[in-house]
């Protein structure tokens, strides 16, 4: 035999306890009497009472608690064949929402390039869940992880380059935070990082290889040209102006293929550049779907039965009976007649 809770089993103490209090009741009961009258008394006194039943209703509740211990320490025994089905994997979508995804190398832009390939990524799921975080300067947690793939696709249709209003681009910080929504040990991790690759803070392959380590496999789609694009930015009068550096040069953003191909290949996974025929998110779904077929297979394994259910019922029976128990007896008075009454 084996136990689920075996720590509970020191409750069994309390037994022998209380079978003794149920012993000293009856002396004490007993001696409480004399304070207010004669010994010999006492069983008058006590005549409707049943001392034996009102013993053996105590002994059967402690009994009942008896069989509610064993119970909680879950006895088990006998052995059975269990076959568990692995569930799908924890994704996390980091997407760059940073000034440079407005650029128009890739129509009708970067931004909206990218959320129409997550948004088709979400739409071949089946059974894992998914997170999105945002970036620019900083990082925010768009959307939890979840398996409802409708709230995930609203969330991310609300992303733009406005969604966040610190300026830059800070591909570690965005990997850091996807990495911290991964909660449970034993599940298989992706991530996948979509970005024009072009970290202004020089944290990302540093937090790659530190992710890495933590069992994460990383994706990377580039979205842009390496020849380089300019930003455009509208007024709010309708015309349009491109972005300027400090020296008031217009700013030509590339796909940085170097810095995305290097935190992929430390993450284990692959680089992908955007292409319009959207041929790189099913081959990550592919290469998905392959480690789920090799990690996730169901697996059988033996465990010894729950057998708790045979003591709960044998506590329930006990006090079935408790319950039926009186402890008062009938006591059949006869009248003392005086020798000056006559019978009629």
């Amino acid at each position: 035999m084996r136990w689920g809770n075996p720590y509970v089993l020191i409750l069994l103490l309390l037994i022998p306890v209380l079978l003794v209090l149920v012993g000293f009741t009856g002396y004490y009961r007993r001696k409480r009497f004399t304070n207010f009258a004669e010994t010999r008394f006492f069983q008058f006194f006590m005549q409707e009472f049943s001392a034996f039943h009102w013993n053996l209703r105590n002994v059967i509740l402690i009994g009942s608690l008896f069989f509610v211990i064993i119970a909680v320490a879950r006895p088990q025994w006998g052995k059975e064949m269990l076959t568990v089905k692995k569930e799908g994997l924890d994704i996390v979508v980091c997407i760059d929402v940073s000034k440079s995804m407005d650029a128009e190398d890739i129509q009708p832009s970067r931004l909206e390039r990218a959320k129409d390939q997550i948004s088709l990524f979400i739409d071949q799921l089946k059974g894992d869940r998914i997170g999105i975080v945002s970036f620019a300067g900083r990082s925010f947690v768009q959307s939890p992880l979840t398996d409802d793939y409708g709230a995930a696709k609203l969330f991310l249709h609300l992303l733009d380059t406005e969604s966040l209003s610190a300026y830059g681009t800070d591909i570690g910080g965005a990997l850091v935070k996807g990495s911290k929504m991964f909660a449970e040990k034993d599940k298989y991790k992706v991530m996948i990082l979509i970005s024009d690759g072009e970290d202004l803070e020089a944290g990302a392959i540093k937090a790659a290889e530190e992710i890495a380590k933590s069992g994460v496999l990383i994706y990377t789609l580039g979205v842009g040209s390496p020849e380089g694009s300019t930003i455009p930015i509208r007024k709010p009068g309708g015309g349009m102006e491109y972005a300027k550096d400090n020296q008031g040069n217009i700013v030509l953003t590339k796909l940085d293929v170097a810095t995305l191909s290097r935190i992929a290949a430390i993450g284990g996974g692959r680089f992908y550049p955007v292409t319009p025929h959207q041929a790189e998110i099913f081959e990550i779904l592919t290469n998905i779907n392959q480690l789920e077929k090799k990690k996730f297979d169901s697996r059988e394994f033996v465990r010894y039965k729950e057998q708790y259910h045979y003591f709960l019922l044998l506590a329930l029976l006990l006090l079935l009976a408790e319950s039926a128990i009186n402890v008062s007896k009938k006591v059949k008075f006869q009248r003392v007649l005086s020798s000056g009454e006559r019978k009629d």
